[in-house]
C-alpha cells in the first residue's frame, strides 16, 4: 500500500542507519553508537510562532503549521522526504479523459478519535465545507475559485468523484496537509470543537493536560496506532519561543533538543558545538492584506507595492537584519524555473523611481498607514521603516500584545510579514495563501490565477517553466508579495539526541516523523 512512503514512512526511507534506529525504535527503544539506548522518552522542539493559534482545525492553517499537524491528521496526499506529493490516505487515484474528474479509492482501515473508520462519506462531508469562509485551506476549492470543486460525489463506501469546473489535471497536489487532512465525524459535524480538540487519524494525540495553548504542545502516541512506529520518540513537545536569541539560547543550554534558528545565529551555534543543518528554497516577503483599496484607495493601485519595493535596498538591509542570506526581488527561488533574472534589475533599489510611480499613482506627497509587528519581525520593520519614509510613506508601527492580534491584522491593515514562502507546492501558496487567509477582502487578480490555472494544466517541462515564469513575474509586478531576501532554513540540534535533520524538497520544516534519535 502506498502509504508506507508517507510521512509516517519517512523512517523507513532515509538510509539504511536510519531504517535500522527506526526498527529498533519500534522494538523498544534505539542503541546508539557507544551500545546504549538513545534517548528516545520526549523531544523537544523549539518553534518561531504559536502553530496552533487558532486551535487544531488543519483547514485554518497554511504549511507553515504542518509540523504540528502531521502527527495528529492524515491527508488524502502528503509530501515524501525528497518534496514529491505521494499518497496517504488514497490508495489509487485516476483522472478521467480531460482532467475534469478524479476519483480517490480511499484507505477505510484507518480510524478517527471516536472509533469510527474513514469513509467515502466522512471525505464528501469534509470537502463539502469549502464554502466555510473561516477554512482558508479550502478557499480555492469553493464556488468561483481557481482550483473550484464543483461537486463531490460518493461512489461507493471507499470512493469518491471530485468534479472540477475547468480541467485540473495534477490536482493532486492541492490535496496535500493541510488542506488535503481529513477531519473526523465530531469535528467536521462542529467545527468549533476543533478550536480546543483535534479529531484526527494520525497516529500522535495532544496530551491535553501537559499541553498549554501557546506556551507548550505535547503530543504522544495514540495506543495501539500501527503507524505509531513511525515516531520514534515516545512523545514530543513543541514549543513556541518567539525571540530568536532565545530560541538559540534553549538550544544550546538542552533547553529544547532542536530548533529552527535564525540565519544570523548559525555561527553561534557552530561555535557552540551544536549541530547545524540548512535548506534553502525559502523566500522571505512582504504580503499584501489590503489589494483592492479596501482600508485605503491606494492600496488598489499596484503601482503603490511597486514603489515599495523599488525603495527598500535589499542588499543593505540583509547585511544588518539577516547576514548570510540572499537578497532577491523575485518571488520564488533562485533555483526554481520560474526565477527571472530581469526582475532583479526592474525592482532594484531606485527611490527615485519609486517617488516616480507614486506620483502616477495620484500619491506624490506619500501617505501613511499602520503595520502590526510581533518580536519577530521588529528588527526588520525598523529597517525598512526609513526607506520607505525617504520616498514619503511613514509606516507607523504597532507592536502586538498577542498572536491573536497578529493574525487579525489580516482584515484591517494593508501589509503583513515578513513571512516565508516555499515552492514546493505552488498551487497551495497560490489559493491558500495569496487567495486565502491573506484574502479576506476577496481580490482577484486574473494574472496570478490565469499563471496558477497553466501551472496545473502543464504536461511537459516546457510548459511548467513558462507558467512559472508568469506566476513569479504576475506575483512581484501586483506586489501581493513584496520579496525581500531567499532564506536558508536553519535548524539546530543536540547531536547526542538526535541526527541530522532532513527537509522535504524545499521545505523549511523537516516531518516529524524524520527526526531520529542520534545514532
Amino acid at each position: 500500500m502506498l502509504r508506507t512512503t508517507t510521512a509516517r514512512g519517512i523512517a523507513a526511507l532515509a538510509v539504511t542507519a536510519t531504517a535500522a534506529l527506526a526498527l529498533t525504535a519500534c522494538t523498544g527503544g534505539a542503541e546508539g553508537a557507544s551500545g546504549g539506548k538513545a534517548d528516545t522518552d520526549r523531544l523537544v522542539i523549539g518553534v518561531e510562532s504559536d502553530l496552533a493559534a487558532f486551535g487544531y482545525d488543519p483547514i485554518r492553517y497554511g504549511t507553515g503549521q504542518r509540523l504540528l499537524l502531521e502527527g495528529l491528521y492524515d491527508s488524502l496526499f502528503v509530501l515524501d522526504k525528497d518534496g514529491k506529493v505521494v499518497p496517504d490516505l488514497v490508495t489509487d487515484f485516476q483522472y478521467n479523459d480531460d482532467s475534469t474528474q478524479l476519483t480517490l479509492d480511499l484507505d477505510t482501515s484507518v480510524s478517527f478519535s471516536d472509533g469510527s473508520p474513514l469513509s467515502a462519506d466522512l471525505v464528501k462531508q469534509n470537502l463539502d465545507a469549502r464554502g466555510n469562509p473561516d477554512l482558508s485551506g479550502y478557499s480555492n476549492f469553493a464556488s468561483g475559485g481557481q482550483n473550484e470543486i464543483s461537486d463531490v460525489a460518493v461512489v461507493d463506501e471507499d470512493t469518491v468523484t471530485l468534479t472540477f469546473a475547468a480541467p485540473q489535471p495534477g490536482f493532486e497536489s492541492n490535496l496535500v496537509l493541510p488542506a488535503g487532512a481529513i477531519v473526523g465525524p465530531t469535528g467536521a459535524a462542529d467545527r468549533a470543537s476543533l478550536d480546543s480538540v483535534p479529531d484526527g487519524s494520525g497516529p500522535l494525540e495532544i496530551d491535553a493536560d501537559a499541553t498549554v495553548k501557546g506556551n507548550s504542545y505535547v503530543l504522544v502516541k495514540k495506543k495501539d496506532h500501527p503507524a505509531a512506529k513511525d515516531y520514534p520518540f515516545d512523545s514530543y513537545e513543541i514549543r513556541p519561543i518567539l525571540d530568536p536569541q532565545a530560541r538559540v539560547n534553549a538550544v544550546i543550554s538542552g533547553d529544547v533538543d532542536v530548533a529552527n534558528v535564525a540565519a544570523e545565529t548559525q555561527q553561534q551555534v557552530e561555535s557552540a558545538g551544536v549541530g547545524l543543518a540548512t535548506n534553502g528554497g525559502t523566500v522571505m516577503n512582504l504580503i499584501a492584506f489590503d489589494k483592492s483599496g479596501a482600508t485605503a484607495p491606494q492600496w488598489g493601485d499596484p503601482r503603490v507595492f511597486q514603489a515599495l519595493s523599488m525603495a527598500i535596498d535589499r542588499k543593505a538591509y540583509v547585511e544588518a537584519v539577516h547576514p548570510g542570506e540572499v537578497p532577491t526581488a523575485n518571488a520564488l527561488p533562485a533555483d526554481n524555473p520560474g526565477y527571472l533574472d530581469d526582475l532583479e534589475d526592474e525592482y532594484a533599489y531606485d527611490p527615485e523611481g519609486a517617488k516616480k510611480l507614486l506620483a502616477e499613482a495620484g500619491y506624490p506627497d506619500g501617505f501613511s498607514f499602520d503595520f502590526t509587528i510581533g518580536q519577530g519581525s521588529q528588527r526588520d520593520l525598523e529597517a525598512i521603516q526609513p526607506y520607505w519614509a525617504a520616498i514619503g510613506v511613514t509606516v507607523n508601527l504597532k507592536n502586538a500584545t498577542s498572536t491573536e492580534e497578529s493574525f487579525a491584522a489580516v482584515q484591517t491593515e494593508p501589509i503583513g510579514g515578513p513571512i516565508p514562502f516555499t515552492w514546493t507546492n505552488p498551487a497551495g501558496n497560490v489559493f491558500g495563501a495569496l487567495f486565502g487567509f491573506a484574502n479576506f477582502h476577496n481580490a482577484q487578480n486574473p494574472d496570478i490565477q490565469a499563471a496558477a490555472g497553466a501551472l496545473g494544466a502543464a504536461k511537459d517541462d516546457d510548459a511548467r517553466t513558462t507558467a512559472l515564469q508568469d506566476l513569479n513575474r504576475s506575483i512581484v509586478d501586483s506586489g501581493w508579495l513584496i520579496p525581500l531576501f531567499e532564506q536558508l532554513a536553519p535548524w539546530a540540534y543536540n547531536t547526542s539526541k538526535i541526527d541530522e535533520p532532513t527537509f522535504p524538497g524545499a521545505e523549511s520544516f523537516p516531518l516529524l516523523a524524520s527526526f531520529q534519535p542520534a545514532s
